[in-house]
């Protein structure tokens, strides 16, 4: 599914709202504890959209405010709907779901999978004259072990050879594919490259490459050098065999180094330490498990650097962080206590 409406939670839905929002949580005999007597919460941004994970047996739900029934939410049909007050429950089969919720209009939607879409641009690697493979850029990881697949079908590890691991040329040297993934593997940790053709050339070969000396990759322990990625929907674009995000100039090399971020989990404060060098300023930001940015700060760098970001007002949960310098982008997860 696309980002829109997404949130993602990486534990059962157990997070805490912001405090100035009203509190909306599922309850039902298909949800945890698996009875009426307690609401799993949900978490949200915005006092609209609630949204969480959750592991469901054979059931029925219902979403209700506040903890109480004077406020609740239900339909008769799943797995979308449009609650109403006092509703009939909502009919849950066995299953993993990211369940979203608009408290607004009551509609409901428990989903069972999301899409990443990966993309490259390749005009640098092309400028460095090596031909295109007649099969077009592959992509090749452990897509397999994440149950990922494409329209056509599963995909397999390591196997670019294979027709699902084809990528669509989007012109100007932009190759796409989308994946789709079931809500169970959401934060997994991906392995992957770009790939021409079956193998013909791929990235992360050479132990000097930005990929290795920057943080969008980790050695397989055999000298190559493989893409990491915490599974959530959205793009993800590089150019190839770097770390510099689609568009961005591969000419002169900015580098991000030596990223610590403690203390991890976070309470009120979260450091980030990073070396710099090629770049006048570094921002770090903040997102919410949607996309949703939810802080930021910008600084002018030196050769190293200690940021002090302020998690105070943050709700419990998972984010994602992203450190910007230059053309370089740096990403991990924080856990606000």
């Amino acid at each position: 599914m696309k980002k829109m409406f997404t949130f993602l939670a990486t534990v059962l839905i157990s997070v805490a709202s912001y405090a100035q929002f009203p509190a909306v949580g599922i309850i039902g005999s298909a949800v945890p504890p698996y009875d009426w007597s307690v609401d799993i919460p949900m978490q949200t941004m915005d006092g609209n959209i609630y949204a969480g994970i959750v592991t469901c047996v054979a059931g029925d739900a219902k979403f209700r405010q506040d903890g109480a029934w004077a406020i609740n939410w239900g339909a008769a049909t799943f797995p979308a709907g449009a609650g109403v007050q006092d509703g009939p429950n909502i009919p849950v089969p066995a299953g993993t779901y990211l369940v979203v919720f608009d408290r607004t209009t009551g509609a409901y939607n428990f989903m069972t999978d999301y899409t990443v879409t990966f993309q490259v641009d390749i005009t640098a690697y092309l400028a460095g004259g090596t031909p295109l493979d007649p099969n077009g850029i592959r992509v090749g990881g452990n897509f397999g072990t994440n149950l990922g697949s494409v329209a056509a079908g599963a995909m397999l590890d390591w196997s670019p050879g294979d027709a699902n691991s084809a990528m669509t040329d989007l012109g100007n040297n932009i190759w796409s594919i989308d994946v789709t993934f079931p809500v169970s593997t959401l934060q997994n940790p991906l392995l992957y490259k770009f790939v021409n053709g079956n193998w013909g050339t791929n990235e992360g070969v050479d132990p000097t490459n930005t990929i290795a000396v920057d943080s969008c990759g980790v050695d397989d322990g055999s000298g190559n050098i493989n893409r990491t990625y915490l599974l959530l929907p959205g793009t993800v674009c590089y150019v190839w065999d770097a770390c510099t995000a689609c568009g961005g100039s591969n000419v002169v090399e900015n580098v991000i180094n030596n990223l610590t971020v403690s203390p991890n989990p976070a309470t009120d404060v979260a450091n980030f330490k990073f070396d710099v060098n090629n770049a006048s300023q570094a921002t770090i930001k903040l997102f919410d498990l949607t996309g949703k940015e939810v802080a930021a700060k910008t600084i002018a760098v030196s050769a190293s650097n200690n940021v002090e970001m302020n998690t105070a007002n943050l709700s419990a949960g998972s984010y994602i962080y992203k450190v910007f310098a230059g053309d370089k982008v740096a990403t991990g997860k924080l856990i606000k206590q």
